[in-house]
């Protein structure tokens, strides 16, 4: 993992924003659709400052991975500590499908 005081400060200020976000907003507030719509728009934000994030639901708790476009290498991760009320099959989005989708 990257250490973050290494990071641009676009990069950082992004991924700070992103993990308070998380902490003030309740995960378990979310449908499918609605974390879909969410994750491309904060992913569309990240991949303006050379980021892209990937995540993966698992027991019904959200795991954040951020990476750097150009290397691919992991920037941070980290994890919702609310539960959502749905697993991953319920949300129709690949990270292979998230990457082709124009928006």
């Amino acid at each position: 993992m990257i250490l973050m005081h290494s990071r641009p400060k676009e990069q950082r200020e992004a991924v700070r924003n992103l993990v308070q976000l998380v902490l003030m907003r309740d995960m378990a507030t979310f449908n499918p659709d609605r974390f879909k719509d969410w994750i491309k728009d904060t992913d569309a934000r990240f991949r303006k400052v050379g980021l892209t994030l990937i995540f993966e639901i698992r027991s019904r708790t959200v795991h954040f991975t951020i990476k750097e476009i150009r290397s691919g290498r992991t920037a941070f991760k980290f994890t919702a500590s609310t539960r959502v009320s749905f697993d991953d099959r319920d949300v129709v989005m690949s990270v292979e499908e998230f990457g082709k989708q124009t928006w």
